[in-house]
This record gives structure tokens, sequence and C-alpha cells, in this order.
């Protein structure tokens, strides 16, 4: 019996989540990018320099830049970090940095350019200054900056992986992963490009791609609720049961209270034929998330397998209720009600 389970059915729930996860710091920061003008008390529209400025900015020749402009060969840095410059460009930088993480977004462009006038080869700034474009939507500029820092030091991994992430908002998934290869190349620890690439390759079906990178994320940190809950399901696809029973009692130590977790966790054990510990995670998803009737099925499959028919009929009845129009567990509710039938005298 080969039944589909609903955690791994929806690819596009994989994608949703993807974007979600993988874009990090340059995600939050590109929210603004299309919001318009803002209106004013009077409810007139703001039309500002600076308001006008979150208007999004992209040329054509930046949107579909061959990817081989973003990738520079690997060479000697020739440009400066903090540590190498003077005290008072140290200072516009560091208050231009904090100021674009309060949201200071224009007040750390002018302290970024400040810090630059004085010293235009200062590799951090050019890449913050790139961040704090793209967060007002100044797409162009914001490449400008960072092509700029790549050529100060074509090893600055970060900048990558923001290149990565502006080619898969043009929905260029090839070149984004191109970038977050060069990433993850020159810091193999980075860890944004390894969730970024894992969950790319999990939505493509490439499973065994997708583990490497997450098991090369646990190298770095091995407590990550999300990459342990991708592992299990995905060493649950590739028949590694053992494997992903590891990954999920590892879950559920760090997050007892989470009924995906309990689920699949269930799941696992189901598929390894641990059937008491398999309804105990059944039961647990469905106490702290009663939306979970999928666990009823996979209960009433148990107790199937265990020829405990009435339990069966019960649990699948349960999931019955709550999906009626399930032909999987309509089919089941007449199988068992048949046998419990034929077994009165």
């Amino acid at each position: 019996m080969t039944r589909n389970y609903r955690i791994f059915n929806n690819k596009k729930s994989f994608f949703s989540i993807f974007r979600i996860c993988c874009f990090g710091l340059i995600l939050a920061l590109s929210t603004t990018l299309f919001s318009g003008c803002k209106k004013d008390s009077s409810g007139k529209k703001n039309t500002s320099s600076k308001s006008s400025a979150f208007k999004l900015a992209i040329t054509d020749k930046v949107r579909n830049i061959p990817v081989t402009d973003l990738l520079p060969p690997i060479g000697p840095r020739t440009g400066k970090f903090k540590k190498d410059v003077s005290e008072k460009v140290k200072d516009d930088y560091m208050y231009g940095t904090l100021a674009g993480q309060y949201g200071k977004t224009f007040v750390a462009i002018d302290y970024l350019k400040k810090a630059l006038k004085a010293e235009p080869k200062f590799i951090d700034a050019h890449h913050n200054l790139g961040l704090a474009y793209y967060k007002l939507g100044r797409v162009d500029d914001a490449i400008d900056e960072w092509r700029i820092t790549l050529s100060l030091d074509p090893r600055y991994a970060e900048t990558y992986y923001n290149l990565g992430v502006f080619l898969f908002h043009q929905n260029r998934e090839k070149d984004g992963i191109a970038l977050l290869k060069r990433c993850i190349e020159i810091d193999a620890h980075h860890l944004k490009a390894r969730f970024a690439l894992a969950k790319t390759y999990q939505q493509q079906g490439n499973y065994h791609e997708a583990i490497r990178h997450f098991q090369a994320y646990k190298i770095k940190d091995r407590g990550n609720l999300q990459v342990l809950i991708n592992l299990g399901e995905l060493y649950l696809l590739v028949g590694q049961v053992q494997s992903s029973l590891k990954e999920f009692e590892s879950a559920v130590r760090i997050d007892d209270k989470n009924p995906l977790i309990h689920y699949q966790l269930g799941i696992a054990y189901q598929r390894n034929k641990v059937y008491a510990s398999a309804l105990h995670h059944f039961r647990r998803a469905l106490d702290l998330s009663p939306d979970y009737t999928d666990a009823y099925t996979n209960m009433g499959d148990i107790f199937l397998a265990r020829r405990e028919y009435a339990s069966a009929l019960s649990s699948y009845n349960a999931a019955l209720s709550a999906n009626p129009r399930n032909p999987y567990v309509a089919k089941r509710v007449a199988e068992m009600e048949k046998k419990l039938a034929d077994r009165e005298p």
C-alpha cells in the first residue's frame, strides 16, 4: 500500500519556504521596494525626492546582466577593510552601517558615501552602500556597488550571495545558483547560501544534493530547527528512514510543541514499523494542532496493519469527518465496516 503524505506533496510550498528563508537580510531590506509613494496627512501623495526613491529603479541592462559579468576571476584583494582605514573613516562607516540596520536608510547612504569619499577603496563601505541602495529599490546602483566590491576583493563571499538573491528575484534560477556556488567556494560555511542552495535543489527534486548542502550547514550550526526538519523530510523521500528518525528526534528535542515535527516523526516511525512510537507522535501532533487530520489516516493504517479493525475504523472515521471527499479514507472505512460485520456471529 502506497499513499502520499501531505507534507511531501506541495512543491510550491517548498519554494515559498525557500523564498522566505534563504533571502535573509536582502529580502528584509527589499520589503519597501514596491511600496510606491506615501501619502501625507491630507491624503495626497507625497512626491518628494526621498519618497520617490522608493520606486523600483532597475534597467533592462542590469536586469539581464550576463552572469559572467558578476563572476570576476579570483585574484588578489586591492581594496581596504575596516582595519586598514583611518578612525574618522571608520566612524563614518560604522555610523552609516548602524543607521542602515535601524532603518535610517538615507542617513546610512550619506555616511557611507562620506566614508567612501575619503577612502574610495573601502570594501565594506561599498558592500553596505549596495545594501542600502537595494533597500530603496535603487537596484542599478546596488549592483554597481557590489561589482565595485568584487573588483576590490573578488573573495567577498557575502556579495556573491546578495547578487545570487538578486538573480533569483529576476527568475534567473540557474544564474542565481552559479553565484551561490561561488559564495560557498569562497566560504564553505556561508549558512545563508547553503540554505538557499539546499532549498532550491529540494524544490527541483534533487534530494541528494539538497541533503549535501543541509549537512554542510549543520557543520557550522547543528541546532537550526528548519534544517533538521528539512533533512528529516529529505531522508524520508530517499528512503533513509534511520537518518530521518535521527534528524526529527534532534528537532523534537529543540521544540517539543511543534506539531509538524511530531507528525513527521510519526511518519518516520511508521515507515520503520515502530508503531507504538508512531502512534504516540501522531496523537501528540493532534493534541497540539487538531488540523493535522492526516494523522488520523496514518493511525488508521497502523491499526489496520496490526489487524485492530475497530480502532482502525475509529481513526478513519475521524479522518473522513475532516475531509469527506477523501477517496482513500472512504474506501478504508467501507473495508473496516465489512471486516467488523463479517466477525459478528
